[in-house]
């Protein structure tokens, strides 16, 4: 069994003993969106989010996948017996689908991310985050409607995005 879990740590390059992959869920993005993510610290200064969300199922679907690379800075100092509030600011990539009746489409995104968590002091080890997301800073979007086809480009789109985290770290 040791040789077993040993095999997986090696080929995964997961480490059980840090507790540095997290799981969560996220609400926000001004427009009602929800969702799941997995978080991977990378050390003490870099963080990988994949964020799954914005569910629609039935005659009308939708989701969207969007991950980020974030950069930490701990730069508020505060008692460890609070926990840590590190900065995180980096890029963010989405690609979103959706179709029904008579339509359908897809986007592929790039925006930039920044906010705040904090890692709290409780086994099991958690944070929760404040995000806010730059309007999106290219859009290539595809969609069909009625069999007509639109693509089109643009360098920027929406308003500010907001997103509320909460992780927890079990492996």
């Amino acid at each position: 069994m040791k040789k077993l879990i040993l095999l997986l740590v090696l080929f995964f390059g997961i480490s059980f003993a840090q507790k540095n992959n997290a799981i969560g869920l996220w609400a926000g993005d001004f427009s009602g969106g929800w969702g799941v993510d997995y978080k991977r610290l990378i050390g003490s200064e870099n963080a990988l989010d994949v964020y799954l969300g914005n569910f629609e199922l039935g005659d009308n679907s939708a989701v969207r996948v969007d991950a980020g690379y974030f950069f930490l800075f701990n730069v508020i100092k505060a008692d460890a017996s609070i926990g840590r509030f590190p900065l995180h600011v980096g890029p963010n990539v989405g690609f979103g689908f959706w179709s029904g009746t008579g339509y359908s489409g897809f986007d592929i995104d790039i925006s930039v991310a920044g906010g705040i968590s904090w890692f709290t002091p409780t086994t099991p080890a958690m944070d929760v985050s404040l995000e806010l997301i730059a309007p999106r800073s290219g859009l290539w979007h595809q969609s069909n409607e009625n069999s007509d086809n639109h693509t089109s480009f643009e360098l920027f789109r929406n308003s500010l995005g907001l997103r509320l985290l909460f992780h927890v770290y079990f492996f």
